[in-house]
């Protein structure tokens, strides 16, 4: 069983979570990630609490800190190669023209996920490596 008495994630997500029943919506939470055993928050174990805490958040599109920290440094990195290249990344316009373009992503730079980033990343280092070579 949980070690805490502290559900406050638990009720904060379901709070944001589009319903008339907020009982009734959470007693079909519980019993979902208890496979039918409980409809009670506090029989739930600590494993079946996180399933459904990261269930809810994926839901309601949240990311989790962690997740978050990954993608700002993906950003600043990606945006950091941009500069060297000449790319104006003081101008949101210049960074998303740049990123919008189909062989770069395809989409404005905001939009893009920890793997497009990735990806943009690897094809900005190769822009640079190719210059690098026909300028020697």
């Amino acid at each position: 069983m949980k070690t805490t008495n502290a559900y406050s994630r638990f009720w904060a997500l379901l709070a944001r979570m589009p319903t008339s029943d907020r009982e009734d919506l959470k007693k079909h939470i519980v019993l979902t990630f208890t496979n039918g055993r409980t409809d009670s928050l506090k029989e739930m174990t600590m494993e079946e609490y996180n399933k459904a805490i990261r269930e809810m958040e994926k839901k309601l599109n949240i990311r989790t800190s962690i997740e978050y920290s990954a993608i700002r440094r993906k950003r600043s990195e990606v945006l950091h190669q941009m500069q060297i290249i000449g790319i104006d990344t003081a101008n949101w316009a210049s960074v998303d023209t740049f990123c919008e373009n189909s062989r770069i992503a395809g989409k404005p730079f905001r939009k893009l996920s920890g793997e497009e980033l990735d990806n943009v990343y690897r094809r900005i280092r190769a822009i640079r490596h190719k210059d690098e070579k026909n300028n020697h």
